[in-house]
């Protein structure tokens, strides 16, 4: 994997793809799956295909895992502190605790040096994102800005965020093409309140992107699943998320008790196809593309665990 491009337009590249001798067997993605139904009579979706879009997040430590206060943070008027309290991802937040001295105090990290012709970047724009919440109550406020590498001059401000007990996310995107220097310049980006204000926030799942628009992918850390990892050390490095598995192509099925399972259908009697417990199911070549698979309960009452395997592909350009 080209762990120096960021750019997740090149997604393609991440991955491992067959030889032309090999280009026969379509099936180049896996996934594991593994539901037991919720409610019986009630069907319910086993799999459905990956709609988030590759990315690279550029922070490090973006859940706040590692360090106290976390590594990477640089107080700028505040007190922050790695805590266990309400994480929206992983185990720890970042708590914040302003001075109360000015408006603008947090924390800030550090980019490294990008540019609009960059060789990492081949991107237009750097887009930060964060999520911000208060441990209990509501009001007073937060957002995300990204500034010059002095912090001194604010070069794009996220959405405020009226603190309250659930996270929101604040974004801020700058063209990298307004830069002064041809050579790419680093950028602050801070994580603070918006007025003067004493109240503690929690900040988490901090991201750093490149892309061409001004909106923020899905959250991406290499903790967040099958398609997700780092590209060093965890937490402690960049990450991204591959392309999932964007169409089913094959299977291995078994079901705990016995159910019925559709493909893009919502399973029933008269969708579905009779899966008897405890027999393995699966399709020798590959089928036509589906993009979910669906079962629901044979018998009154039972709530069956459907499992095993996913075949299909990263990209819907293949050659059949």
């Amino acid at each position: 994997m080209p762990s120096g491009d960021l750019n997740p337009a090149n997604y393609s590249a991440w991955e491992l793809d067959p030889t032309t001798r090999d280009s026969t067997h379509i099936w180049t993605k896996w996934n594991p799956a593994d539901k037991t139904l919720s409610t019986a009579q009630t069907a319910e979706n086993l799999f459905t295909v990956d709609t988030d879009a590759p990315a690279v997040n550029m922070a490090t430590n973006p859940s706040m895992e590692t360090g106290t206060p976390p590594t990477g943070y640089t107080a700028s008027g505040s007190t922050p502190t790695r805590v266990t309290t309400n994480p929206r991802t992983g185990t720890y937040s970042l708590s914040i605790d302003p001075a109360n001295s000015a408006a603008s105090e947090g924390v800030y990290w550090t980019s490294d040096i990008l540019g609009s012709n960059h060789e990492q970047s081949n991107g237009t724009r750097i887009i930060a994102s964060c999520y911000f919440r208060r441990a209990s109550g509501a009001g007073d406020d937060a957002r995300i800005e990204i500034r010059d590498a002095t912090g001194v001059t604010v070069l794009a401000t996220g959405e405020t965020v009226t603190l309250s007990t659930s996270y929101q996310r604040s974004t801020a995107s700058y063209d990298l093409n307004l830069a002064t220097s041809t050579g790419g310049v680093a950028y602050r980006v801070y994580l603070v309140s918006v007025t003067q204000h004493n109240t503690t926030f929690l900040a988490d799942s901090f991201q750093v992107e490149l892309g061409k628009s001004n909106v923020a992918t899905a959250y991406c850390d290499g903790a967040q699943g099958i398609n997700y990892s780092w590209d060093g050390t965890a937490h402690a490095s960049t990450s991204r998320r591959r392309m999932g598995l964007v169409a089913i192509r094959g299977f291995m099925l078994r079901a705990s008790h016995d159910c019925f399972v559709s493909f893009d259908q919502t399973a029933s009697a008269t969708t579905g196809r009779y899966l008897p417990a405890n027999v393995d199911w699966w399709n020798p070549h590959p089928i036509n593309i589906m993009e979910r698979i669906s079962f629901v309960n044979s018998t009154n009452g039972q709530t069956p665990r459907l499992y095993g395997d996913i075949w299909g592909v990263h990209s819907t350009k293949m050659s059949q």
